[in-house]
């Protein structure tokens, strides 16, 4: 397989997977939900975390540029050009 497909291949994988891991995560927050199978159980529990809210600070500090930096990081983007699949008629009748 060209890795230009396999690689479009899986992330339409991994994406329908995690929506998938939402709607079951949604079903397991609701009230009365079954947690346990024979080989798994599901522990739901609440957690604290501290988040920074910039939107508090002065529009002084916002504005300087002494307090941001520019970082680079490289971004792999896949697109579809064709619909045309492996197997697929690729020949159209036109009467």
């Amino acid at each position: 397989m060209n890795p230009v497909d396999e690689y479009a291949r899986l992330k339409d994988d991994i994406r329908r997977l995690q929506d998938r891991a939402e709607v079951l995560r949604a079903y397991f927050l609701q009230p009365g939900a079954r947690l346990r199978s024979n080989r798994f159980e599901i522990t739901v529990r609440r957690q604290k975390r501290r988040v920074f809210n910039k939107d508090r600070l002065p529009t002084g500090i916002l504005e300087d540029g002494r307090y941001w930096e520019e970082r680079d990081n490289e971004v792999v983007l896949c697109r579809e050009i064709s619909t045309f699949r492996a197997g697929d008629e690729d020949i159209i009748l036109v009467e």
